[in-house]
């Protein structure tokens, strides 16, 4: 029974991404191969972040408002994403647990490669 709840609170997260809120699944962490089942079955990417992207995520994840305070569970991070939804879904990952989902929207997911390949653009002259 709680797999099958877990199935369709990650489902409804990815089918959903847009009604997607982390202040109702705070704490939350299910076995990691759960939620990687479900974007697999929906066609979708599982990628696990650089330790850069994921340190980046923490930060993001500590000043959202629609995240509990304090930091995420876990150690690294996943990307999950699928196909003709604009958002993402972070995954935080302590062990085998896939933990704290926290939605990605567009802006971030930019943010998120750009930290990935080190080509982060500065605007402006400086001090």
């Amino acid at each position: 029974m709680l797999t099958k709840l877990c199935l369709a609170v990650v489902g409804g997260l990815m089918v959903l991404p847009q009604m997607a809120n982390a202040d109702s699944f705070s704490g939350v962490c299910v076995e990691a191969s759960l939620p990687k089942q479900v974007i697999a079955a929906r066609n979708g990417k599982w990628t696990e972040l650089t330790p850069e992207q994921w340190q980046f995520l923490r930060g993001v994840y500590v000043m959202n408002p629609q995240t509990p305070a304090g930091l995420p569970y876990g150690d690294k991070a996943v990307l999950a994403q699928v196909e003709n939804y604009p958002d993402g879904l972070v995954f935080f990952i302590d062990g085998d647990q896939a933990c704290t989902p926290m939605r990605a929207p567009p802006e971030l997911l930019a943010l998120i490669q750009e930290v990935g390949t080190a080509k982060i653009n500065h605007p402006g002259a400086g001090m």
